[in-house]
């Protein structure tokens, strides 16, 4: 069975972003900078540092970030788990955020939408998004 595509349009993805600072803000956690997962999660990185007034930074699954430092590192969609896996491996004292988390994986501290995940997504920014 073919999976049905969904696609995101910005306004959605700007209301996701700002639903997560809010989260972060009532957390009172204060992080040092947000990491941004290379390729999906670097433009939500970004919106994410712009509200939260954090610097960002690039990462890799395989990079560990500082820690010495409270970090948040954001991916858009935690699915099968594989790159968020690799990820708290590397960095055991950064927290995590996702626009889209699979209810059917382990908790993430932050998160804008949690449901089952049997769809494509398709966001605004990639290449094959016809909206």
């Amino acid at each position: 069975m073919k999976a049905e595509l969904t696609y995101v349009p910005w306004s959605v993805i700007d209301e996701m972003v700002d639903d997560i600072a809010k989260q972060v803000r009532d957390s009172e956690k204060e992080y040092a900078y947000i990491a941004g997962v290379a390729r999906g999660g670097l433009i939500p990185a970004v919106m994410l540092s712009h509200r939260l007034d954090l610097p960002m930074v690039a990462i890799n699954p395989n990079d560990e970030v500082s820690q010495h430092h409270e970090v948040l590192i954001i991916d858009e969609i935690y699915d099968t788990g594989k790159t968020m896996r690799k990820l708290m491996e590397n960095n055991p004292r950064a927290d995590f955020a996702v626009l889209y988390h699979n209810i059917d994986l382990a908790p993430l501290k932050y998160f804008a939408v949690k449901r089952k995940l049997d769809d494509w997504i398709i966001f605004p920014w990639e290449k094959n998004n016809e909206q």
